[in-house]
């Protein structure tokens, strides 16, 4: 057999690349007399040229590939959406061996983690169905039946567990909607009496399924208790101002668990307030000024994330509220993936991943936590009225199963996706606007209660409404 002398010439631009990186390891290497970098598994490579030298040895010239380059960031995207999640585990490496053909590395590292996890962990049954699919593909036909079993077995209890458990969770597999909703704050034309609102935004519910409203042309939140018909002012209601006892169109609010206090979106006075529910005065303190904030959300660390709408960006703070990141747009207004126009309500999951209401550019972006780029996870097909459209989307929730509820502002409903899918459902609306029970005038914020049903807040019918689940 003859052999060949090969050499490859790397091109390597620092400056170029950061998703992928690459060091010097020289000073770990046993060749003391050589130098050595190592290059992060997916690094892509662009072949420049092939020749043989004087010396008979072939050289192949190949550079590392821009993060930029439009193919590669086609790939990248396309990856993202794969996995999803910001995690990233076993199960993401062996996925990769798989793709490749590695059934063997595969199945020794889903082994692994298998090894590792509780029987009750969610994905300790998607392994099971992994192994047997591996196995199958690897002609071990009596392997593959026990890991299908095994699959099967596990499944079962799961959605036995999941029905008994029921009404402990906020989510539900295929939920759907009753079509006529509820009426549950507000409804009684506008103004500013106790059981009226004006212009409800943003809305956020407790644990005992109290439910706290930005009521933004009455400059001040409003608590309103289950069941009950009217509401308490725990916020504002000293007329529109910048005292720290009034607001100024307050456009959303939620709940600091940590030290019980309301975060309060205070968008006129370009301001974010924390108020201390205890607070009889309710005075508030300001936390982050010269913002033009909108939508609010807080991640299982306490960091604060706030988008400001005018600069086309989220920024998240954490601690003393200092100093921030930006972890969305801030780019310009702009439509590309790194780009944001007019961002409004925000949502953050339990692995930090950041879904932003991008109204003007009609679509709902996922940011992995840290990603200098987001995906489009809902619209994103221009301005329109189809199940593939959204136009100028509000308030965006996502459910524990990754599902993603959506305010479409302009088409007065909520829409549901499942992030990859190519269009979604209405699950509540979409007849039109109007006033009636199954109809939305332009829906703004959205909240779960513990038993999934969901809440809408109904800006120009100054009402909030509950649409139960079946």
């Amino acid at each position: 057999m003859s052999l060949e002398g090969v050499l490859f010439e790397i091109d390597a631009d620092p400056q170029m690349v950061t998703t992928k990186p690459f060091a010097d390891i020289s000073k770990y290497s046993n060749f003391t007399d050589e130098k050595e970098v190592l290059f992060m598994i997916g690094s892509i490579f662009r072949l420049k040229n092939i020749y043989c030298d004087t010396n008979n040895i072939w050289i192949i010239e190949m550079c590392l590939c821009s993060d930029d380059e439009y193919n590669l960031k086609q790939v990248l995207l396309h990856m993202k959406r794969q996995i999803r999640t910001g995690e990233t585990n076993l199960r993401t490496l062996g996925k990769l061996l798989w793709k490749m053909g590695k059934l063997d590395l595969a199945e020794k590292y889903f082994k692994r983690l298998l090894d590792e996890l509780p029987i009750d962990d969610h994905l300790f049954c998607i392994l099971c169905e992994d192994l047997g699919e591996i196995a199958s593909q690897a002609g071990d036909y009596d392997m593959s039946i026990k890991w299908h079993q095994r699959f099967l077995e596990i499944k079962k209890q799961n959605d036995l567990d999941m029905e008994t458990n029921a009404s402990k969770t906020n989510t539900r597999i295929d939920a759907t909607y009753k079509k006529e909703g509820v009426t549950i704050a507000g409804g009684n034309g506008r103004d500013d009496n106790l059981n009226q609102l004006s212009h409800p935004l943003g809305i956020f519910i407790d644990d005992e399924q109290t439910i706290y409203i930005a009521n933004n042309s009455n400059h001040r939140i409003m608590e309103w208790k289950y069941n009950a018909i009217t509401g308490l002012i725990v916020a504002g209601g000293n007329g529109c101002g910048n005292h720290l006892n009034q607001l100024n169109e307050p456009i959303d609010v939620l709940i600091d668990k940590a030290d019980n206090s309301l975060i309060i979106s205070d968008s006129e006075n370009r301001r974010v307030l924390q108020c201390f529910r205890d607070n009889s005065k309710r005075d508030g303190q300001i936390i982050i000024e010269d913002i033009d904030c909108w939508g609010l959300g807080i991640d299982k660390n306490g960091s604060l994330y706030v988008s400001d709408f005018k600069k086309h960006e989220v920024r998240r703070w954490h601690g003393d509220k200092k100093n921030a990141i930006v972890v969305a747009g801030g780019h310009g207004k702009g439509n590309q993936f790194h780009q944001l126009n007019f961002p409004t309500f925000i949502f953050v999951d339990e692995n930090c991943s950041l879904y932003v209401s991008d109204s003007e550019n009609h679509r709902v972006m996922k940011w992995l936590k840290d990603e200098s780029e987001g995906v489009v996870v809902a619209g994103g097909n221009g301005q329109g009225n189809s199940l593939t459209q959204l136009s100028s989307p509000r308030g965006v929730i996502v459910d524990r199963l990754g599902q993603i509820y959506v305010a479409d502002f302009g088409n007065h409903r909520v829409m549901c996706w499942c992030e990859g899918a190519e269009n979604g459902i209405i699950v509540a609306g979409g007849n039109g606007e109007g006033k009636k029970s199954n109809q939305l005038y332009y829906p703004e914020g959205l909240s779960f209660d513990r038993q999934g049903n969901l809440y809408v807040a109904d800006l120009w019918n100054h009402r909030v409404q509950k649409f139960e689940i079946n």
